[in-house]
């Protein structure tokens, strides 16, 4: 079942998102920006649940971009717990995600992904996205 996040899911979700991330996130920054996204009317977040037990999540988030002509989404995080992969969870997630943007009238989504995670390439693209924007980032905190 797809709800809406709670904030009595952020333990759970924090696990996701370090699994997602493959380290440990700073859970008391963690914590204060999930809170936020609860609270933000451009903010989405979804969990999958079954048994009372999260075993995926997504976040949109809206953007009001100069550049665009209409609202635009972004798909920030997107994780289902490894041993419940390949059963349909984040293409649950992302349709569901997609209904939400369309409500919204929502001119695109967009999202990154990191360049090793050839898997979520291969999953976006057959849910219809597109590789034709360059992401680039720099570390300030060397």
């Amino acid at each position: 079942m797809i709800e809406q996040a709670k904030l009595h899911d952020q333990e759970e979700i924090y696990q996701l998102i370090c699994i997602l991330e493959d380290k440990e996130i700073n859970k008391d920054h963690f914590m204060k920006v999930f809170q936020n996204g609860l609270e933000n009317n451009d903010v989405e977040m979804l969990v999958y649940k079954k048994e009372n037990q999260i075993l995926g999540f997504i976040s949109l988030y809206i953007h009001h971009y100069l550049h665009h002509d209409d609202d635009t989404g972004e798909i920030v995080e997107l994780v289902v717990k490894p041993n419940y992969r390949g059963l349909r969870i984040g293409e649950r997630l992302i349709t569901r995600i997609e209904e939400f943007a369309k409500e919204c009238h929502l001119e695109q989504i967009e999202l990154s992904t990191s360049t090793y995670r050839k898997k979520a390439h291969q999953f976006y693209e057959a849910h219809g996205y597109k590789k034709d924007h360059y992401n680039y980032t720099k570390d300030l905190k060397l």
